[in-house]
């Protein structure tokens, strides 16, 4: 279990009943007990602000922020109802912008050029998976370009930071990204393709990823808010 070394004995408690959680998660969605999936999925978010408020010395509020936002984009989704489905998707565009306006400011990002170059290649997939599909309404259309934009900008910031400037925080913000990037293509094509054999096929490997993601974001945080921390310290000695 990845990161888990670096917990204290708590954190180490916590992510292991985080992934307890996560794995019961994968099982009602393989199952199909959506009055289980509402019960549990809520959880991962729960258990991810649990361990940051261990861990962090900080605890921003950002985080919380961001967090809930996932959540009730989750809660929205279970239903599949085209209505909730534009709903969730509203919510989650305020969870993106949000997230991405927080990894700007724990990775202090001043170049903004190699984040364009990287940017371009998740742009086009999935501009190329949304000009495609014909399962789309109007009105969830324009929100999806706007959401397509937004995850290939998390891509783009993964992997130009991580060229940029290879370190632990940024290999756990790469990992975060790749994740990110593959949950979305998933959910994309769950909803728009392959409706019809989704919940058996693609959940609970959404599910799976969601609760990695969740994870992995939770560890970026952590190693950025270290990293601006000792960088203080620094600029105090000097």
């Amino acid at each position: 279990m990845f990161g888990l070394k670096n917990e204290n004995t708590r954190g180490k408690r916590l992510t292991i009943l985080f992934y307890s959680i996560a794995l019961i998660e994968v099982i009602t969605e393989l199952l199909s007990d959506i009055v289980l999936v509402f019960i549990f999925k809520p959880l991962l978010s729960i258990g991810i602000m649990v361990l940051y408020w261990n861990a962090s010395k900080e605890r921003n509020r950002t985080f919380f922020v961001v967090l809930f936002l996932s959540m009730v984009t989750n809660i929205l989704f279970i239903p599949g109802t085209e209505n909730l489905l534009f709903m969730g998707l509203i919510v989650f565009l305020a969870h993106r912008l949000l997230l991405i306006s927080y990894v700007v400011q724990l990775i202090k990002l001043k170049d903004y050029f190699p984040l364009f170059i990287a940017v371009l290649p998740f742009l086009f997939i999935f501009s190329y998976l949304l000009s495609i599909s014909t399962e789309i309404q109007m009105k969830s259309y324009f929100v999806l370009i706007i959401q397509n934009v937004l995850i290939s900008v998390i891509g783009g910031l993964a992997l130009s930071q991580y060229a940029m400037n290879y370190n632990k925080m940024n290999s756990w913000l790469l990992i975060f990204g790749l994740l990110s990037v593959t949950q979305y293509f998933i959910v994309f094509i769950e909803k728009y393709y392959l409706s019809n054999i989704a919940p058996i096929a693609f959940r609970p490997l959404a599910m799976l990823l969601n609760a990695s993601v969740y994870y992995v974001f939770y560890r970026f945080v952590i190693d950025a808010e270290k990293v601006n921390a000792e960088s203080v310290i620094l600029l105090d000695n000097d």
